[in-house]
């Protein structure tokens, strides 16, 4: 845009000079052949034409050299494409029309001159600089988004590890009370039913009845509490990749897991008793080198897939492979199956290439 506004600031200046010089008639074409002149150039921006047109002014100056004064015009392109010889020439022929312009009329067409190589240089400056702006503000806007997305992922780590810790505190703590109050309160339970089976009079008999039936209650409050904490403190991404380290010295394994933390623990037990299942299946049985497990989250759903299949191409025994599983562990794809109908999931299981148990849970 500053290229357009300097050549149009060179061309009124151009404009002026031809008024006080030459007549209307030739101020009109004069003045079009600098307009046509930096128009093209300005639209094609090609040193070859540029150097043709300018070409063609310097004969045109020979037979005209009127249209010495529109010479700003074209110095202007031709300094920006560094094409000096030409204007070397333009300068001689200059010097050679001063007879004809006048001194005054040459020593303005100089200083226009001279301010149409500041221009340029100024405008050129300015579009370098500009360009290293944008640069400097695509890269720290990069920059700025892998920091956001760097914070993200360290956040959700963070989260991870809390929940982690979170779920490693409630297993000590069920563990504790398990231990420690549950046996308890059992070995007090028990010798209240001594002493009740000794004292038969009452109304001590019927008070020991009635404390070792609290006793009772509270008893199987704690074991309610314990498991409760227990099933809360599976953490299910650890108990899929303990499953999977029994197989990766045998396999290639690959684990897709993309759920949320907050899962009811009757899908982390499904999940973990199918992946279970189809991982024992493979070890007895496939004769395949990859396993992916896919464990997903969408908006309605849960989403499991187990995949057994032969990456080596070179093998050839999947399918007898596959086929074995099928016929010889009907009790496991049976469990399987009455797991996900319990949650009134479906699954379904692929033989087109390798094993691949599909399952979904509605939430």
């Amino acid at each position: 845009m500053t290229y357009i506004v300097d050549k149009i600031i060179l061309i009124l200046l151009t404009a002026f000079l031809l008024y006080s010089s030459c007549s209307m008639d030739r101020l009109v074409i004069y003045l079009l052949v600098g307009i046509i002149f930096a128009c093209l150039n300005g639209y094609f921006e090609n040193r070859k034409i540029l150097i043709i047109s300018g070409v063609l002014y310097v004969v045109a100056l020979i037979f005209v050299p009127e249209l010495i004064l529109i010479a700003p015009i074209f110095c202007y392109d031709l300094f920006g494409r560094k094409l000096y010889i030409l204007e070397a020439i333009i300068g001689l022929l200059l010097l050679s029309a001063i007879d004809g312009i006048g001194i005054i009329t040459t020593f303005f067409l100089l200083v226009i001159a001279l301010l149409a190589h500041i221009m340029y240089y100024k405008s050129d400056r300015n579009e370098v600089l500009s360009e290293q702006i944008k640069h400097i503000r695509d890269d720290s806007e990069e920059k700025n988004i892998l920091l956001a997305e760097k914070n993200k992922h360290l956040i959700e780590r963070q989260d991870q590890d809390i929940y982690v810790a979170t779920l490693k505190e409630r297993n000590r703590i069920a563990r504790d009370i398990h231990d420690n109050v549950g046996h308890m309160i059992t070995r007090s339970i028990l010798q209240m039913g001594a002493l009740m089976t000794i004292n038969k009079q009452e109304p001590l008999h019927g008070q020991l009845e009635s404390v070792k039936n609290n006793l009772d209650v509270a008893m199987n409050n704690i074991r309610e509490s314990v498991h409760d904490l227990h099933d809360e403190s599976i953490d299910l991404r650890q108990a899929i990749g303990d499953l999977m380290d029994e197989i990766k010295d045998s396999f290639e394994c690959s684990v897709d897991y993309d759920i949320g933390d907050n899962v009811d623990r009757k899908y982390k037990y499904a999940i973990i008793g199918i992946v279970r299942e189809a991982v024992s299946n493979i070890i007895k049985h496939s004769k395949s080198d990859s396993v992916d497990i896919i464990i997903r989250e969408h908006p309605g759903m849960y989403q499991l897939v187990v995949y057994d299949y032969v990456k080596n191409k070179a093998h050839s025994s999947t399918t007898d492979a596959t086929k074995n599983i099928n016929r010889t562990d009907g009790i496991g794809l049976q469990n399987m199956q009455d797991r996900v109908k319990s949650l009134k999931g479906n699954i379904s299981i692929d033989e087109s290439n390798g094993y691949k148990i599909f399952v979904t849970f509605p939430k």
